[in-house]
């Protein structure tokens, strides 16, 4: 399978819509976030952020002690909450492009 040239960073993810974990895949390219969720679940809308929309990008710990949260929060105040592998690797990029 041939890499995408385009994408920076990607990895199986979970996104919290309330109260469900949405199981999916996180991809970032120099323009966007991208959180595509696979069909097994309720919620399976797209989730497209604009780099350029995001304030900051951080580690954050789920269920208080579990150190694979990622915390990305826009310039309007929105908070999106990911449970993912590689957070090191998505913050480090973003901090990159926003730069």
């Amino acid at each position: 399978m041939a890499q995408d040239p385009d994408v920076l960073v990607r990895a199986r993810a979970n996104l919290w819509r309330g109260r469900e974990a949405v199981g999916g895949r996180l991809t970032l390219t120099r323009e966007r976030l991208e959180f595509r969720a696979h069909g097994l679940n309720i919620d399976t809308a797209l989730l497209g952020i604009a780099v350029e929309d995001i304030a900051d990008i951080r580690k954050h710990r789920s269920y208080g002690f579990i150190p694979n949260g990622l915390t990305v929060t826009l310039a309007s105040g929105i908070e999106y909450r990911f449970v993912v592998g590689k957070r090191d690797r998505f913050i480090a990029a973003v901090q990159d492009l926003t730069v």
